[in-house]
């Protein structure tokens, strides 16, 4: 197949079967012929690859870009490959959707749909991948004007994605999606300098495959290298520096025992006070739910906690007494939450004794940090706020979700506290409960829209201590 554009001449391999076996589609071309380039060390999918004529034509137009070719066609996928090889083309992946990483957000999508499929099957396929989009990227989608592109138009702008004809050719109608950006900014790029110092430090170059959902407020990016991926998350503050140095030998340690966490393949300075993590990529997905099957599993890991042992440099236990002992009786509490902190503080005799220390301690071990493949727990990530102190407060931290007094498990949740009684005893549990429902209320305080949430998150916690 002869693949001719103005800046780009190729032969490509196809094969009966899929799509645009015997000529590149007419509406593939007016794509390739009216959108920009992706940007240096962005992300971007190709939707519906077929044999590659987007992706291979992207990957070398920007070659420090990474192109997802993402087909439910295996053969077109085998296609997808052997072109981009032949070409030189090393930065696209061809891949089915189930192989793209559920957290995995693009700067751009491309695609000339599946418009046969049907206007609600195609309807659902569009805000799945969408949706994927980071705030303010971009999604470029070529219809035919008779196959009903400017009703998908208007669909698309009434959905809460505007949209505005880019190109009309030969009958093809070229839409530019924009994702919109009122549930958040557009995420940092990684830049050249940073990936350098990455790249310097690890033996070689990266190429950025797309943002990572979650993290926090920290950037995290899936980067990639001759088959090998990464995750790099970058923290500021100076502070970080040693911390991410001490978990080295934590990670190892706790790795050695079997615990199901990502190998860390680098650590370092990037400039001012920034530093920069990167782990090898564990596949998973995330849980909204435990079932007493997933659960063990998660309930083993935290056994494993008591054999490690951190430096007493961040001190979870300490913190928490502290906090219990210190000004939060007098915190001006929102009205609706108030009654709730006064029932929270009434279950605590102040001073709170010192809490058990000397266990590893996540810091923030709640499903979004644990990802699942089928029911087993194949990695516990975001490491790197770890301390020491007592398993209990990783144990309350998972009781947030099956405690939940209206989307919960109670048999979940009562599994959970009788775990955590049982490894440090009735009143550290009970202090990192009142913990726990007091720093969200008052965190709930200071932003009123989570105020509704907090509160039925702390109706569930506290009726555990009924």
């Amino acid at each position: 197949m002869h693949l001719r554009l103005p800046d780009i001449t190729a032969e490509l391999a196809t094969a009966s079967g899929v799509f645009g076996a015997q000529r590149v589609d007419p509406g593939t071309l007016v794509l390739l012929r009216h959108t920009p380039r992706p940007a240096v060390h962005t992300s971007v999918v190709d939707l519906g690859a077929g044999y590659g004529p987007i992706a291979v034509t992207l990957g070398r137009r920007q070659p420090r870009a990474g192109v997802w070719a993402v087909d439910v066609n295996e053969r077109a996928l085998g296609l997808v490959r052997l072109n981009a090889a032949t070409l030189g083309v090393s930065n696209v992946i061809a891949a089915a959707p189930e192989q793209v990483p559920a957290a995995l957000r693009f700067d751009g999508l491309f695609s000339n749909p599946p418009i046969k499929v049907g206007k609600e099957a195609l309807h659902r396929f569009l805000l799945d991948w969408l949706a994927r989009l980071v705030p303010g990227g971009a999604g470029w989608l070529v219809v035919k004007q008779a196959m009903g592109a400017d009703s998908l138009h208007t669909w698309l702008d009434a959905t809460g994605y505007p949209t505005r004809r880019a190109a009309a050719k030969q009958g093809y109608r070229l839409l530019q999606v924009h994702a919109p950006t009122a549930h958040g900014r557009r995420p940092p790029r990684v830049d050249a300098a940073d990936l350098g110092v990455v790249g310097r430090d690890t033996g070689g170059q990266w190429t950025v495959l797309g943002h990572l959902a979650g993290g926090g407020g920290d950037p995290v990016h899936l980067l990639g290298r001759t088959g090998k991926r990464a995750v790099l998350k970058i923290k500021g503050g100076a502070w970080w520096a040693d911390q991410l140095t001490r978990m080295i030998e934590v990670v190892e340690r706790l790795r050695a025992m079997g615990y199901p966490t990502p190998a860390i393949l680098a650590t370092g300075h990037l400039d001012r006070d920034r530093s920069y993590l990167l782990t090898e990529f564990r596949a998973g997905r995330p849980r909204a739910t435990l079932d007493f099957g997933t659960l063990q599993h998660v309930l083993d890991a935290v056994d494993l906690h008591a054999r490690v042992h951190p430096a007493p440099v961040r001190d979870w236990s300490t913190m928490i007494t502290a906090f219990l002992n210190g000004g939060i009786a007098e915190f001006a509490f929102h009205p609706t939450v108030l009654p709730l902190a006064r029932q929270a503080l009434g279950l605590i005799t102040r001073p709170v004794p010192a809490l058990p220390t000397g266990d590893f301690v996540h810091g923030d071990l709640t499903l979004r940090n644990m990802l699942f493949r089928r029911d087993r727990l194949s990695a516990v990530i975001d490491l790197e706020g770890f301390g020491r102190g007592t398993r209990v407060i990783d144990l309350v931290a998972l009781l947030q979700t099956p405690a939940h007094p209206v989307h919960g498990n109670p048999a979940i949740a009562q599994r959970l506290k009788d775990h955590a009684i049982s490894s440090a005893g009735h009143e550290p549990f009970v202090a990192c409960v009142v913990h726990r429902v007091l720093a969200a209320l008052a965190a709930a305080t200071e932003c009123p829209d989570q105020l509704p949430d907090a509160r039925q998150r702390a109706h569930g916690l506290l009726r555990l201590l009924d």
